[in-house]
């Protein structure tokens, strides 16, 4: 027989898996710190594509000054200027990453608690219809079998 109260969940369910969900049940097959390094690494990767062709760019765009003052400019100097450089947006980049990924999780967290009580909940409703099913008597949340 449908209950009214078990379509309840299933569509609570349902609707959850189908928006939030997508993202937050993969998420939390991860601990919190490995999750957040993961992301971290990711964003590291990503600010260090995008610092390369920033650079690149500027190059290009800086090319006739470059080529005129090959002999002259300061290598050294222009090498540890671009590497510290590149230090603080890294750094940036990293922090910032840190801190939406570990928010990103904790506001999952609460979700994905109330998901599992969804699915426990549907689960021992479940069960208890299929001890009626099989003719046998519950009382309270304990199962008596016949």
């Amino acid at each position: 027989m449908v209950r009214e109260e078990n379509v309840k969940l299933m569509s609570r369910i349902a609707i959850y898996e189908k928006h939030a969900g997508k993202t937050e049940i993969p998420m939390h097959k991860f601990y919190k710190g490995d999750y957040v390094r993961l992301n971290c690494l990711k964003t590291v990767v990503s600010a260090t594509i995008v610092f390369l062709l920033a650079a690149s760019l500027i190059a290009v765009y800086k090319l006739e000054y470059l080529l005129a003052n090959i002999l002259k400019m300061n290598y050294k100097g222009m090498l540890i200027a671009v590497l510290g450089i590149y230090a603080a947006w890294i750094l940036l980049y990293w922090l910032v990453a840190r801190v939406v990924y570990a928010a990103r999780y904790e506001k999952a967290r609460s979700n994905i608690i109330i998901y599992n009580h969804h699915l426990k909940k549907l689960q021992e409703e479940g069960r208890k219809e299929a001890v009626k099913a099989k003719g046998g008597v519950v009382i309270g949340d304990d199962f008596i079998d016949f």
